[in-house]
C-alpha cells in the first residue's frame, strides 16, 4: 500500500519582490507539477506575516522526492526559486496519517 505524501514548503520572498512577481510564476510551476508522476494537488497561500505556504500532495514519497529534484533543476522551478529568500525556505515531506473529505457539493 502506498501512502499519500504532503510536501509543505514555507518561505519568505526576497526583499523588493512583490506579489505580482510570484503570481507570474503560477502557470509555469503548475504546468510543471501536472507533468510529474504522482502529482495530485497544489495550493499556495500567504499568511499575515508574508510567509508563503506551498502545499503539494503526491501519490507516494518516491514521486514527491523525484519531482522535488526535477523542480530544482527546471526553468519553472528556477523562476520561483529566484524570488525566494533561500535562508527562509523550509521543506517537509510528510505521510498522511488521516484524512476527511467534504460531502458538500460544489456550486454549479
Amino acid at each position: 500500500m502506498t501512502t499519500t505524501i504532503v510536501e509543505m514548503v514555507t518561505y519568505q520572498l526576497k526583499e523588493g519582490i512583490n506579489k505580482k512577481q510570484i503570481e507570474a510564476t503560477h502557470d509555469r510551476v503548475n504546468t510543471f507539477l501536472k507533468q510529474q508522476d504522482g502529482f495530485l494537488y497544489r495550493s499556495l497561500s500567504q499568511d499575515e506575516n508574508n510567509l508563503w505556504v506551498d502545499i503539494c500532495y503526491w501519490k507516494d514519497m518516491n514521486d514527491a522526492k523525484s519531482a522535488s529534484d526535477a523542480f530544482m533543476a527546471s526553468p519553472a522551478g528556477q523562476s520561483l526559486i529566484d524570488l525566494c529568500d533561500m535562508e527562509s525556505v523550509i521543506m517537509r515531506h510528510m505521510p498522511i496519517s488521516t484524512e476527511a473529505m467534504s460531502n458538500c457539493k460544489e456550486p454549479a
